[in-house]
């Protein structure tokens, strides 16, 4: 059984959750353990961790970040739906939109709209309702989209 976590620093699982989401082959996945390994973690940022509770270890599913600051890059815009990633061997089954609702439904939660994404993706979360609102270079000096969704009717 797939399971979605919102987890937080005070969550028994936090260490663990970390050391699987490092591990990962994607390079966002270490960047996102250096951060939840930090003791500056904002008391409302969040890890959606997301487990497959038949496997043995509890299988790594996906995961994604609410964060203050995307890894990628600074800039004014806050908060950030961040370094979503799904398992190779759970791609194709609507497990990344889930992950970005789960995200997009808890900064609701902790009253935040707008929340923003940076991506090189075109197309992918434009079907999220997010829209451009800019573009500029990441850290490894590759063009990169910002994008902008309300989570409430404004």
């Amino acid at each position: 059984m797939i399971q979605y976590q919102v987890i937080t620093p005070q969550d028994e699982v936090w260490l663990t959750a970390a050391k699987k989401i490092g591990a990962v082959e994607w390079p966002a996945g270490g960047a996102i353990q250096k951060l939840m390994e930090q003791e500056n973690w904002e008391d409302w940022e969040r890890i959606i961790y997301v487990t497959d509770n038949e496997t043995p270890n509890q299988t790594l599913v996906a995961f994604g970040a609410f964060l203050r600051q995307d890894p990628l890059m600074k800039t004014e815009y806050t908060p950030f739906v961040s370094s979503v990633y799904v398992n190779p061997d759970y791609r194709k089954q609507g497990i990344s939109l889930q992950v970005v609702k789960t995200i997009e439904h808890t900064a609701l939660e902790l009253g935040f709209s707008p929340v923003y994404i940076l991506t090189r993706h075109v197309g992918l979360y434009e079907k999220r309702g997010y829209v451009q609102v800019g573009e500029d270079m990441d850290r490894f000096q590759r063009q990169i989209r910002i994008l902008k969704k309300s989570l409430i009717d404004e």
